[in-house]
């Protein structure tokens, strides 16, 4: 379901996403990407109980709990390396990477392609419950649509190095939607292991 709307989103966003002026249309489209991502989120987690919440692969791999916790750690520290690039830096009015949105969407929710994640965002147990992680979910959420809907800065000016590639600063919101997707899918693989047991 939710690479249907994924897909979805990414057709309808094509006529806009070769303008490098963040638009009503840029806006509207990554606002409705983070809120899909996070209801995505939401119905995973919200029935389960506490034991397939915190259970863990036979691997040591994550938990459903520790991948949500990573979500939430990883998405408000994009935000800020976003943050501190409009506020020091000038827009590189050369720079234009737009028409790689869909590809940076489609590389970044791809379970196939193994990530290791550095350390300070693997899961510590910052939060104690499943209630508090989900109402941070929705704080977190909250802030970066409404910094999306409001802000005057031009994000596509602003260029961003990641690890895995060169970004605008509004990709980084559609990264974050899209690693809140790739990191859902994987505790849908973690309960589904888990009920196969």
């Amino acid at each position: 379901m939710m690479r249907k709307i994924t897909l979805l989103l990414i057709v309808s966003f094509c006529s806009v996403s070769a303008l490098a002026q963040l638009s009503e249309g840029e806006r509207n489209f990554a606002s409705s990407y983070l809120l899909a991502s996070q209801q995505y989120i939401i119905d995973a987690v919200s029935e389960l109980d506490e034991q397939a919440f915190n259970w863990k692969p036979a691997d040591g791999g994550w938990s459903v709990a520790n991948c949500l916790e990573h979500i939430l750690s990883t998405e408000m520290a994009f935000h800020g390396m976003v943050q501190g690039a409009v506020s020091s830096n000038e827009p590189d009015n050369e720079f234009n990477n737009s028409m790689a949105d869909g590809v940076l969407i489609g590389n970044f929710n791809n379970r196939g392609t193994a990530v290791r994640t550095s350390e300070n965002f693997e899961p510590s147990g910052k939060w104690n419950t499943k209630t508090e992680m989900l109402a941070a979910l929705e704080e977190s959420r909250s802030k970066l649509v409404e910094y999306l809907n409001s802000t005057d800065h031009d994000l596509r000016h602003y260029k961003m190095a990641l690890p895995v590639a060169t970004v605008d600063a509004y990709q980084i919101y559609l990264l974050v939607a899209a690693h809140g997707q790739r990191h859902t899918n994987q505790m849908l693989e973690v309960l589904a292991e888990m009920e196969s047991m």
